[in-house]
């Protein structure tokens, strides 16, 4: 009969195995050559897209085309493979997340492990991850064994609905980009910058806090952007969110939330030192989550009262 003491020893064997994992992951999403058709599901909506990723000389390069609807295009490119945000690197194990302390992912996650798949021709590896929490959503990964891509994933919420689920249905890794320089005339391009690895990083002292949020987050950056307000990221290495702060331009704007597959927005007005502010929360978390998180927002006081947290 097995006893506690062997099961405690293979939850850890199954966590060890899941963070080699999604190491792996983390590294093959940034590193390989790759061209794929994959479908994206959320709230009733059904999504086909193309994708190809490439590295030359160290640089990374993506282009992601919309198959159905509106000729939509996505092109990004030019940052080094060893610019690593935060999430990358607590996957990775750069940053002490994955290293037993009580912010890392085996705090705040279980790992399990379903057995193996089939997903565009290929074999997979199924991965669970299992909220220990309320303030976050789980997951399931479809790992390919060979390149550790993931060829599938769904978010989940407390009830185990998908909120939303992607899943390739063709990869090749050693990919032709003749299409690349194929445009049509009528299609929208958009050319999004990836953040360079310095911006971001500065403390920029904003005269707000966040006063309160998940354990197992932390920064991921910070910005000002014109029309938007200050920006804070947060991430705990497979979630991430984002809060806004501006002062108000109305005296009463919108209020309330909107939510599309696993991504929450919530918005309300809060006075901050007497000054209207709109607060906005976006991110794959629940409501709830974020409507705490908004309520936790503040300006100290000089005698930087205020800061307990909840």
């Amino acid at each position: 009969m097995l006893t506690a003491g062997h099961h405690a020893l293979a939850a850890d064997a199954e966590t060890e195995e899941a963070f080699r994992l999604l190491q792996n992951m983390s590294k093959a999403l940034r590193e390989t050559d790759y061209r794929g058709l994959f479908t994206y599901e959320y709230g009733g909506a059904l999504k086909t897209m193309r994708i190809t990723h490439q590295v030359a000389d160290g640089m990374e390069y993506e282009y992601l085309e919309y198959l159905n609807g509106p000729p939509i295009r996505v092109e990004r490119g030019g940052i080094s493979v060893d610019c690593l945000p935060p999430a990358d690197q607590v996957l990775r194990g750069m940053i002490p997340a994955l290293n037993g302390n009580s912010h890392g992912l085996n705090q705040h996650y279980y790992f399990r492990f379903r057995g193996d798949d089939r997903i565009a021709e290929r074999h997979v590896s199924v991965m669970q991850i299992i909220p220990r929490d309320p303030y976050r959503y789980g997951y399931t990964l479809f790992i390919d064994k060979q390149t550790f891509l993931p060829l599938g994933s769904m978010v989940l919420n407390a009830s185990n609905r998908v909120l939303e689920r992607l899943q390739f249905s063709s990869l090749e890794v050693v990919p032709t980009d003749d299409w690349i320089e194929v445009v049509e005339s009528n299609t929208r391009v958009s050319r999004p910058q990836w953040p360079s690895c310095a911006s971001g990083r500065e403390d920029r002292n904003f005269a707000w806090q966040v006063s309160w949020i998940p354990s197992g987050f932390m920064p991921a950056g910070e910005s000002t952007i014109e029309g938007v307000g200050d920006v804070r990221l947060f991430t705990d290495g497979l979630s991430a969110f984002s809060v806004f702060v501006r002062p108000s331009v109305k005296a009463i704007s919108a209020q309330g939330k909107a939510q599309r597959g696993a991504t929450v927005a919530y918005m309300k007005q809060e006075e901050l030192n007497s000054v209207p502010h709109t607060i906005t929360i976006v991110g794959e978390i629940p409501a709830r989550t974020a409507q705490r998180i908004a309520a936790s927002v503040l300006i100290p006081e000089p005698d930087g009262s205020g800061l307990d947290g909840q």
